[in-house]
């Protein structure tokens, strides 16, 4: 393992609030460097639809991501694709601890947003990735003209419902409440003639054959044969790696103040990693640039 390359800020994530701010920083004179897990854009590459972001209208998550990702390329902002495993709080500085490398910097900024809440019922872990699936983008064409179905009741649940009807020959939409919580418009899903909501009800159990499900039994017993469920029932922070760092937080996330600062002075977090009340875009990238620019004064105060 390589150790202790030093950067002034190091930014965990690179969904809209850590691209955002990367940005931001950049162009203060102050070069970020960027660890991502994956691909660049967050939850982002899987989002079907965006409609409610300004000035960008009827296009997919990922061509969003992209456009993200390639402006702050253009800035030869340094990029690495490496899960975080840990961070260490030394003297003066982090110690942020990758699979393969350390490195070291005065400012942390957290941006890594949630992981998809998990199915919890009997087989769900069996049939992880045998048709059960947290992303309709990246599998629901594998699905065409078979009945699926889609557990939730909020906006991404619809999106993904939408999504299928388009692809699918039956979507189950399977909500626990007997209300939807999405948006109305986002609801015009339920009218389509091949989709059908069954409220006030639950997944007790997957079925299937070892390889692949063949359907689900709900807690009042009744059957419902299906090639697929699509899990959309929330997300949920990923906190593994700055436990060390004691960070306050609730069950919502991370607790900031209005400068985006963290119960530890030289750690941020924005976006979906925060506790807050909208999970959106436009906030992530807004407390992503509010973040940075809180670092850009400290960082200029410590130097002057």
């Amino acid at each position: 393992m390589k150790s202790n390359v030093n950067y002034d800020v190091i930014i965990i994530g690179a969904g809209p609030a850590g691209l955002c701010a990367a940005i931001y920083l950049k162009r203060a004179g102050i070069t970020p460097l960027i660890l991502e897990a994956s691909a660049p854009g967050g939850t982002l590459n899987k989002t079907h639809k965006i409609e409610n972001y300004p000035g960008y209208q009827d296009g997919d998550g990922s061509t969003l991501a992209f456009r993200m990702y390639s402006q702050v390329e253009a800035l030869s902002v340094p990029f690495k694709t490496e899960k975080v495993i840990n961070i260490e709080k030394g003297n003066d500085s982090y110690i942020v601890i990758t699979e393969n490398n350390k490195y070291t910097s005065n400012y942390i900024l957290i941006a890594t947003g949630k992981t998809p809440r998990k199915l919890e019922v009997t087989n769900a872990d069996t049939y992880e990735n045998k048709g059960i699936s947290y992303c309709v983008v990246c599998d629901g064409a594998l699905y065409k003209d078979k009945d699926v179905i889609v557990i939730g009741g909020g906006n991404s649940a619809m999106e993904a419902a939408t999504y299928m009807s388009d692809i699918a020959s039956c979507v189950y939409i399977i909500n626990r409440s007997n209300v939807l919580r999405a948006d109305e418009k986002e609801k015009d899903v339920i009218n389509r003639k091949n989709v059908k909501v069954l409220l006030n009800k639950k997944v007790k159990e997957v079925l299937g054959d070892t390889k692949k499900i063949t359907g689900v039994i709900l807690d009042d017993d009744e059957k419902i044969d299906a090639s697929a469920i699509f899990v959309c029932i929330g997300q949920e922070a990923s906190i593994a790696y700055y436990q060390n760092l004691n960070l306050e937080s609730d069950n919502k996330g991370i607790i900031v103040d209005n400068e985006m600062k963290t119960s530890d002075d030289n750690v941020y977090a924005a976006g979906d990693s925060v506790s807050k009340d909208l999970y959106q875009v436009v906030t992530a990238t807004a407390e992503g640039a509010i973040a940075a620019t809180n670092i850009i004064k400290k960082i200029r105060k410590s130097n002057s």
